[in-house]
């Protein structure tokens, strides 16, 4: 290095520089922080300074992606479910050709450890559901449906020319879909993590399957082998 060189001023590093993110992108920067700190106290404990510092920008950038406190708590809420759904849906997407209880039991088992994982944990949803249950009630009510909605596809999926169908999507998926997700709140609240969440779940989606054994005409089918007129491969839920 020349002298001349010497008296360069360095550039500085480039996890120093304070990177220009699109509306889009900072907002989501902003709801990522806001779920953490949430989750961990809820909204009224919860001050929108401790959600910029985590997500390293000033108040007053939160203030412009979000109105208002409370805007950004609905928000971060919402991007949970959203995110507690997708997470559900890629599980689902991944179960191979199971015989029905087998099955069952897996979709159980998925849906009690998706309301524990990093990303989706519903510990900010039993907040909601405690602060504001005006709004959170509507919301859970929602993701109950595109859960039974996903339970009733995947169902299709390995029983689509089975008369026991219609029979698990009317006497058993209702009931499966809300223990299970009730029992993954009360597992969140309780700061449970997929390792120690998954023992649990096991045993209450074997208790699942005990039910789905009472669903009319569901013992006489062929329960200990793969159906052999399924598809040999699973079609995407859409």
């Amino acid at each position: 290095m020349t002298k001349r060189d010497s008296h360069r001023p360095r550039a500085r590093s480039s996890n120093k520089v304070s990177r220009r993110l699109s509306g889009a992108l900072r907002r989501e920067q902003i709801l990522r922080a806001a779920e953490k700190q949430f989750a961990a106290s809820g909204f009224a404990a919860t001050n929108t300074a401790t959600v910029a510092k985590a997500a390293g920008i000033s108040e007053a950038m939160v203030y412009i992606h979000f109105g208002t406190k409370r805007e950004l708590f609905e928000a971060a809420v919402a991007n949970n479910m959203q995110g507690r759904l997708a997470a559900l849906r890629e599980q689902f997407f991944s179960i191979p050709n199971l015989p029905p209880l087998e099955c069952v039991e897996s979709m159980a088992e998925s849906t009690i450890l998706a309301c524990v994982d990093e990303n989706g944990n519903a510990s900010i949803m039993v907040w909601a559901l405690m602060e504001m249950p005006e709004f959170a009630t509507d919301l859970y009510r929602a993701e109950i449906g595109a859960t039974e909605a996903l339970w009733d596809s995947e169902i299709g999926t390995h029983l689509a020319d089975s008369p026991l169908r219609r029979r698990l999507a009317v006497h058993l998926v209702p009931y499966a879909v809300r223990t299970c997700m009730a029992f993954g709140l009360w597992l969140a609240t309780l700061r449970h993590k997929p390792a120690t969440a998954r023992a649990h779940a096991r045993q209450y989606a074997e208790a699942v399957v005990h039910v789905a054994r009472w669903v009319p005409d569901f013992c006489p089918e062929p329960l200990g082998a793969a159906d052999p007129t399924l598809p040999a491969q699973r079609e995407l839920v859409g």
